[in-house]
């Protein structure tokens, strides 16, 4: 019977990256996804785009600036190195400034 017993402990991270870095990965992979999804929409309907879309980009802005804090919080933490967590900080300060660039282009432009 304690074969059935046998717990399993799972583990996402461990001293060579802080969790919040991990955190601050994912939402700013998921950001960058959904920014690259907007962009195929619109070349794949030749900017004939539906409303949805500046939706999804608002929720990648509000995605990039958590996962900013995230990576602010990670960069701060004492585990980890610093390569994952200045490249956590980039891709949510990168992912948070190409919708802004987006939207300003448009509003330059029209």
């Amino acid at each position: 019977m304690a074969l059935f017993n046998k717990k399993k402990k799972y583990y996402f991270s461990d001293d060579s990256i802080a969790s919040d870095t991990i955190i601050a990965f994912v939402l700013g992979g998921i950001s960058f996804i959904i920014e690259l999804s907007g962009v195929f929409a619109s070349v794949k309907t030749g900017g004939d785009v539906p409303e949805i879309i500046g939706v999804l980009y608002a929720c990648a802005i509000l995605l990039s600036i958590c996962g900013i804090s995230f990576a602010w919080i990670g960069f701060n933490a004492e585990e980890g190195g610093v390569k994952g967590k200045r490249f956590s900080l980039f891709l949510n300060i990168f992912t948070l400034l190409v919708p802004l660039f987006v939207i300003g282009l448009y509003w330059f432009v029209v």
